[in-house]
């Protein structure tokens, strides 16, 4: 299980736009102050955001406001999906309110806006990944006529300062919780230890993280330390009661309890079963695994999706 972060986009070809093609299986609940819009290439992606379940498949495109905590998970086959992460300081010099701004609407699959949308990223992608002359101005030129369609068609609001303050706060708390959970969850810890980190109470520790992953600290625990559990029975020859002590794990009859509920059958039953049944997508992802493709290989790619 890889290390979790807190998410820090670093905008490297261009100072205010990351662009790249990732094949992702998990990812983590955490927030970041740039837009994302995502496009599916190929498979299908579940994304869980702010509790909702989005199902999405090749030709979908998804978009995540700022500070909006929100996760990926994909166990049944390959996909590819095509990323933008936009920083906010490029609208707010042209669009004062951008600060501010939450759309409402989060997938699109369908209708003209959508072949706008469409076309308009694949333009703004293959510009990214091209050496062309002054291609940061043409991209700046897209990112605007992108924000413009979306204020235009994507139900767009305006929160408060209060509200805005809030945001950021909550995003940055769970990136905070998360990362000390993945770091630890092989120990003894608790909710207390959670409270302590935030310097809260237990209650508002629970209620908070209830109200921003939809489940308990303790199924949330559960799924880090299964989730590890799972790669070490997949990827190692330690026994089931070595890989318990490994996780954080009691016993083994409390991890065999976790996989008759997530994969139907016992740990055991999983080792000698040829065929491995998936962990469901609607299971919430805790740990990153994810690929990205260089920079040669997204322009090789987007050469072969068409218009």
């Amino acid at each position: 299980m890889e290390k979790k972060e807190m998410e820090i986009v670093r905008h490297t070809t261009m100072n205010h736009l990351e662009v790249f093609i990732v094949e992702m299986t998990s990812r983590g609940p955490h927030g970041h102050d740039d837009f994302e819009l995502g496009m599916i290439l190929e498979g299908t992606m579940t994304l869980f955001l702010e509790q909702e379940q989005y199902h999405l498949k090749a030709g979908d495109i998804y978009f995540i406001n700022r500070y909006q905590v929100h996760s990926f998970s994909n166990k049944t086959g390959r996909n590819r999906i095509l990323a933008f992460q936009i920083d906010s300081d490029f609208y707010k010099h042209i669009f004062y309110q951008s600060k501010f701004l939450h759309f409402e609407d989060t997938v699109f699959c369908n209708g003209p806006f959508y072949l706008q949308l469409r076309r308009l990223l694949l333009n703004c992608a293959r510009c990214y990944f091209s050496e062309t002359t002054y291609n940061e101005l043409k991209c700046s030129e897209l990112l605007i006529e992108i924000m413009y369609q979306l204020l235009t068609n994507a139900r767009p609001s305006f929160t408060s300062e209060k509200e805005y303050n809030a945001a950021q706060t909550a995003s940055h708390r769970i990136n905070r919780i998360t990362d000390y959970i993945a770091e630890h969850s092989s120990e003894k810890i608790s909710l207390q230890d959670i409270a302590d980190l935030e310097h809260i109470t237990t209650y508002h520790a629970s209620h908070f993280i209830t109200k921003i992953l939809g489940i308990s600290f303790q199924d949330y625990l559960n799924n880090v330390r299964f989730e590890h559990a799972l790669e070490l029975i997949q990827n190692s020859d330690l026994s089931i009661l070595d890989i318990c002590m490994e996780t954080g794990f009691s016993s083994s009859r409390y991890l065999n309890k976790l996989f008759e509920e997530k994969m139907g059958c016992t740990a055991r039953e999983y080792l000698k079963t040829s065929k491995k049944p998936h962990l469901i997508d609607t299971v919430l992802p805790t740990d990153n695994i994810q690929k990205r493709y260089s920079f040669e290989q997204s322009a090789f790619i987007l050469q072969k999706v068409p218009d």
